[in-house]
């Protein structure tokens, strides 16, 4: 909703400006913040990208989202992740910041966590969305271009998962209780999807 005197058009574009700012937020942390597995592609121990993706949607809906899928070209490339893996990742990268995002649209959850139930919310939808995520990442992705021989899969799964996991049960939760009332007085809050 538009303050008076607030223009449309400044508002869409502190949007994209947002985008951008969490693309490289999430470029830095997830090239820079993590802990990786010897043989990489992408995958991490300890993933701070994670951060990003759930945060970043769950405060800025889909610009959030759109965010988590971009960024990890960028810090994937680093790692020297091959383009094509990249972009096989994308599923997963989506998955993993649309359905926090999603469960906190339409369960209606407080991002301040004001209750013992928001917090359950939170650790549901990150546990799914980064179990999915690593099970496409794993089992489709690596193991499809063949980058993975079955005896690799288990620890790989458990890798992208746990690091995503780890990551997000120190860092989500913080973050949410403790910055979310500044995203809301900033009004750039997104409560639907776009605005």
């Amino acid at each position: 909703m538009l303050e008076n005197g607030e223009s449309p058009k400044i508002k869409w574009f502190a949007y994209i400006l947002i985008l951008l700012a969490l693309v490289l937020i999430g470029f830095v942390v997830g090239a820079f913040g993590s802990i990786s597995f010897p043989l990489n592609y992408g995958v991490n121990y300890f993933w701070t990208g994670i951060v990003i993706q759930q945060v970043g949607s769950i405060w800025f809906g889909a610009w959030g989202v759109i965010a988590g899928v971009i960024f990890p070209f960028f810090s994937n490339a680093v790692t020297s992740t091959p383009l094509l893996v990249s972009l096989a990742y994308i599923p997963a990268n989506f998955i993993q910041a649309y359905l926090p995002a999603m469960a906190f649209r339409k369960y209606k959850i407080d991002p301040e966590l004001g209750s013992g139930l928001d917090y359950v919310y939170l650790f549901l939808a990150m546990l799914v969305s980064n179990f999915l995520g690593a099970l496409w990442s794993v089992v489709v992705v690596l193991k499809g271009f063949g980058l993975l021989g079955d005896e690799s899969m288990l620890r790989y799964i458990f890798g992208w998962f746990g690091g995503n996991m780890v990551a997000g049960i120190i860092f989500n939760f913080i973050i949410l209780k403790t910055l979310s009332r500044n995203t809301y007085i900033s009004r750039f809050y997104v409560k639907k999807w776009w605005s």
